[in-house]
């Protein structure tokens, strides 16, 4: 399981979108583990680290293109669309139209739910990630911004990148970024200037 790419958008917090152009991927900002519980959910990988229904209502709106056994899945998910809880998933779109595969959309499900057997893809306050035969996204939740200044980081960079799973890492809006700079590293400001945040 791969996100190629992703969007996500709301009425106050998050309007953000990138291409997915490393192994690892560094989401930065006020927001940023609102940022990796919405893309859990996305994948159907629930137990949130905060409630995504403190923000907005929870109202949400995702489009992601994700990998998945060689076919690609272009996701749209609709959080509370008309009250919290009201969730809706559609998955390859004809073009220039509200049709959807309903076919592709049971697949996407069935196959996320599949893969959701543990919560082993998600790390809190550790980026301690063992290999496994597990293909979903890495989520590393609460370490970086802990670890003290001083500390090089390269290596725990290293082997992430090597475990051959995509990595998703949330930074408050305060961390020196720069830290991060590794060739295996992608850095993604979740905070969006046209809601004062930078």
């Amino acid at each position: 399981m791969n996100i190629t790419n992703l969007n996500i958008t709301s009425a106050t917090t998050l309007n953000f979108e990138f291409v997915s152009n490393a192994p690892i991927c560094v989401l930065c900002g006020r927001y940023s583990n609102l940022a990796l519980d919405l893309m859990r959910e996305l994948i159907g990988d629930y137990g949130a680290y905060e409630d995504p229904n403190r923000i907005d209502d929870g109202r949400f709106v995702l489009h992601a293109d994700i990998e998945m056994d060689e076919k690609n899945y272009a996701v749209c998910y609709i959080r509370s669309a008309d009250f919290i809880g009201d969730n809706r998933l559609a998955v390859n779109f004809k073009p220039n139209s509200i049709a959807f595969s309903v076919d592709d959309t049971r697949e996407f499900v069935d196959k996320c739910n599949e893969r959701d057997k543990s919560s082993s893809n998600v790390l809190i306050k550790t980026a301690d990630a063992i290999p496994c035969a597990d293909d979903r996204p890495i989520f590393i939740y609460d370490y970086f911004d802990r670890l003290d200044e001083a500390i090089d980081i390269t290596p725990i960079l290293d082997k992430l990148s090597s475990l051959g799973r995509q990595v998703f890492i949330s930074v408050c809006a305060g961390y020196p970024c720069k830290k991060m700079k590794h060739s295996k590293v992608q850095i993604v400001e979740t905070d969006d200037i046209y809601f004062g945040e930078k």
